[in-house]
């Protein structure tokens, strides 16, 4: 681990609410770095956000568009969550299209796949995100809740909207959101006229497993694996 990322007082919060908003977790030339690679694919205006998902099979494909699974403050700030060393599970750049693009409905990440024991989303944002940006809601306790029951709505798992929904304030390139697999989040329209740049890591203890099947999820990957790997073009 990579010092101490987190107060106290925000490890207390990510347990008791189910999510904390870290200020400049991810350094600024990370974040430029992880545009400058989200910038050479060409989005269009309104519709659905458009994911860049990390390919568990080819580890070494798009290292640098995925540099944020392996930052060390961000990695050092999950350790700290997780009490253990962290495991990589989920990677995925998430740019919602400028003029009317729209995020997703109310969800868990445990309603797409159950895992047992410890796991938490990282939601950095890769550039400034005001509300009228499709910026993140939480609902704050409802990972007191267990995974709920959902619907499949276009390809996604929707949930009751919460009673206690609300979004974040406004987060400025670098800021994160780290929040409970049971967490119950969704992101709305985009009404801005630029994209909406964020990255979402997903971190499990090694120890977990899938609810349907008692094994360990296939793709899981140690940090440490990663970080080696990647060296050469995202140096820790």
């Amino acid at each position: 681990m990579v010092g101490e990322a987190l107060s106290e007082e925000q490890v207390e919060s990510y347990y008791r609410e189910g999510f904390v908003v870290v200020r400049q977790l991810v350094s600024e030339a990370v974040v430029q770095s992880v545009r400058h690679e989200a910038d050479r694919t060409h989005f269009t205006d309104g519709g659905e956000w458009t994911p860049q998902i990390f390919d568990f099979a080819e580890p070494g494909k798009d290292a640098a568009l995925h540099q944020c699974l392996v930052d060390p403050r961000v990695v050092g700030a999950v350790n700290q969550l997780l009490d253990n060393e962290a495991a990589a599970y989920f990677g995925m750049l998430a740019v919602v299209p400028a003029h009317g693009g729209k995020g997703l409905e109310w969800h868990q990440d445990n309603q797409y796949t159950h895992l047992l024991g410890k796991a938490l989303n990282v939601f950095i944002a890769l550039c400034d995100i005001t509300p009228d940006k499709a910026i993140l809601w939480v609902a704050p306790r409802s990972h007191l809740l267990g995974v709920q029951p959902a619907e499949i709505h276009n390809g996604h798992r929707r949930a009751a909207a919460p009673d206690n929904g609300q979004p974040l304030p406004t987060l400025r390139a670098g800021d994160a959101c780290i929040f409970d697999r049971t967490t119950l989040h969704r992101s709305l329209t985009n009404e801005t006229d630029k994209p909406r740049y964020a990255y979402a890591a997903q971190y499990a203890q090694w120890s977990v497993r899938e609810a349907t099947t008692g094994r360990r999820p296939e793709r899981l990957l140690r940090v440490a694996d990663l970080r080696k790997a990647w060296s050469a073009c995202c140096p820790a």
